[in-house]
């Protein structure tokens, strides 16, 4: 008999990531916005095991994102960790004063 954390964890990832995957190796999408545009926000954040309001506060600010964070949408999307920090990197304000 399956525990509820078995099923989690044999529950297939949503096709969407795929999709994202082969727009960004593909030059399609080039900045970290973009994504939602295709992948829901409350997708990642389940996965994520954040709250969705949460996690739309930290997309809306990319800047905050820390590398751990980026590192594990990147696992999700299934792409290498750098291209999604360019993708962030991409959505920053160049004349912006970051702290």
């Amino acid at each position: 008999m399956y525990s509820h954390l078995t099923f989690y964890l044999h529950m297939a990832k949503d096709k969407r990531y795929t999709t994202v995957r082969n727009l960004i190796t593909g030059g399609y999408i080039k900045s970290f916005s973009e994504i939602w545009d295709t992948l829901p926000k409350t997708i990642v954040a389940r996965d994520l095991k954040k709250h969705h309001q949460t996690f739309s506060k930290l997309i809306s600010s990319p800047e905050k994102i820390k590398f751990e964070e980026a590192i594990e949408i990147a696992s999700l999307i299934e792409i290498e960790s750098i291209q999604i920090i360019n993708l962030i990197y991409n959505e920053l304000d160049p004349d912006k004063k970051y702290k």
